[in-house]
């Protein structure tokens, strides 16, 4: 064999071990980017499941109410299909969590955050990759749907009474509000590895 294939070979198997981000297949076959913040595994995309992973159809809004817009930011849950939607060995992430992932980079700056093919203001710098999307509120129609504005993720921390908090991430603002919403709203989903 000449050398120059062998280090070719060598380079692309180093490259292939590589463990700080791993894939993430859920039930329905869909594959998802992770990242590893402050030794936690986070999905880096929004998730795409239409069933748990006992096969059971969830209950789900599209973003902006198309089909089309599920590829690039997911689908929007209530709550309640939330919490089922996450793949084995995976969970909805609960307020310290979040409030660890936020605390880590010492900036709670939202464009460290944000996806910057997506939103429009320059500070947007997406250093964490955690690709945030604008994928906006999924509801009966009763309020707007903020698309391309906002992004809510859900926790699974529940406020006293029977509201549920959620992280907001909105255009033109670079800080990361927290706030509880009623679990009947359709918000994106990020797992965070068991």
């Amino acid at each position: 064999m000449n050398k120059a294939f062998i280090g070719i070979l060598i380079i692309v198997l180093i490259t292939s071990c590589k463990t700080d981000n791993e894939k993430l297949v859920d039930v329905d076959g869909n594959l998802y980017e992770t990242v590893r913040i402050n030794n936690t595994i986070w999905m880096a995309e929004n998730l795409k499941v239409k069933h748990d992973s006992s096969g059971k159809q969830l209950n789900y809004f599209l973003p902006d109410g198309k089909s089309t817009n599920v590829n690039s930011f997911g689908l929007l849950y209530d709550f309640e299909n939330a919490c089922k939607a996450c793949p084995k060995g995976w969970r909805v992430p609960n307020n310290k969590e979040w409030e660890t992932l936020f605390d880590f980079t010492k900036r709670n700056r939202a464009g460290h955050y944000k996806d910057n093919q997506f939103w429009e203001e320059k500070e947007n710098s997406n250093t964490t990759n955690f690709s945030v999307r604008p994928a906006g509120i999924g509801n009966n129609q009763e309020h707007p749907n903020n698309f391309n504005e906002k992004a809510l993720f859900w926790s699974n921390s529940k406020e006293e009474g029977h509201f549920v908090w959620t992280y907001i991430f909105e255009m033109g603002k670079n800080n990361i509000r927290r706030a509880s919403q009623h679990p009947t709203y359709g918000f994106s989903v990020r797992c965070v590895k068991e």
